[in-house]
């Protein structure tokens, strides 16, 4: 039996999906010996594409090196990946960057991979699960990887093993916590009412608010269909939604609900829910912030719907 190291990335389809499919199907190639962090890198070299999900998994295989390397390209083969493009997107990509300590450089294969100590996103996993990796020449991985430190990698929150569904995997306590928000408005809307005076205008003021709040949490609740979850963590099986609305602004039924807060407060002269609405207001675009980091590594697409959609909950203004 060998420990062999492989590098995984995706940065096309459902990346985390995509490396958790890898780590399974790595693993029935022997026994399982450590899977690292999940990893967010700007691509390397290559047409533009992108950002991509990295890890390295570890394995223990009784597979000769080419026989390892045929099963891993068989695996990307399985995840959908198609070799069109020298260095361009891919669903998944497998490289076998050790191979207990055995050098090899043949038309096939070339271990340790050639190219390792010069990648962040290879180095910074692999030190992870293999402190004590080396390089051709002897020299440790850990002392490599201080030289591309100015390399860009950010550790996610995912990881390679079998989702859970759990309340606070999902984000649970945000949706606990939005219940109260909206539930102690309700109460201050009706036990508060009138404890403010101020000129009618502002009253019907906050019936329009109210009414564009509601219109702008329709449109978000109607496109965004079969993808709505009370949760921060989007479904696996959602798709980006860049249509309509959300053409405007990020997050437009939180905004939405922002809106109808305020304008219910101004509505019914209410000083502890305009204290409540105030509130809301930050908790939700908190919420938002922590949502997208979610959806950042959840499409591969999200970096660039965000910068070219600036507003976060409500159009042309917040």
């Amino acid at each position: 039996m060998t420990v062999a190291a492989v590098a995984l990335g995706s940065n096309l389809g459902d990346r985390i999906a995509h490396l958790r499919f890898a780590t399974k199907a790595v693993s029935d190639l022997g026994s399982l010996v450590a899977k690292s962090s999940v990893y967010e890198t700007a691509p390397f070299g290559g047409p533009e594409q992108g950002p991509y999900l990295n890890a390295i998994v570890v394995v223990e295989t009784d597979l000769e090196p080419h026989a390892l390397l045929d099963a891993l390209l068989a695996i990307e083969q399985q995840a959908g990946r198609r070799r069109t493009v020298r260095w361009g997107p891919r669903t998944l990509d497998l490289d076998l960057i050790l191979y207990g300590d055995e050098t090899i450089d043949d038309a096939r294969l070339t271990v340790p991979h050639p190219r390792f100590g010069e990648r962040r996103f290879v180095l910074e996993p692999l030190v992870e699960v293999l402190p004590e990796a080396t390089a051709p020449g002897g020299r440790r991985a850990a002392d490599l990887l201080e030289g591309v430190l100015d390399q860009t990698v950010r550790r996610t929150h995912q990881y390679l093993g079998e989702k859970r569904q759990t309340f606070a995997s999902r984000g649970g306590w945000w949706v606990a916590v939005q219940v109260v928000v909206l539930a102690a408005s309700l109460v201050a809307l009706v036990a508060d009412a009138g404890s403010l005076v101020w000129p009618n205008w502002v009253v019907w003021a906050g019936g329009v608010i109210v009414a564009a709040g509601a219109v702008q949490s329709l449109l978000g609740l109607q496109h965004l269909g079969v993808n709505l979850t009370p949760y921060p963590e989007p479904l696996s099986s959602a798709r980006l939604v860049a249509l309509g609305v959300y053409r405007r602004v990020r997050h437009p039924i939180y905004g939405g609900i922002v809106l109808m807060l305020l304008g219910a407060a101004l509505f019914r002269t209410s000083f502890i829910a305009v204290i409540i609405a105030i509130v809301g207001g930050l908790f939700f675009w908190t919420k938002a912030r922590f949502e997208e980091r979610r959806l950042m590594e959840h499409y591969p697409g999200y970096a660039t719907y965000r910068s070219q959609v600036r507003r976060r909950l409500i159009p042309w203004l917040l």
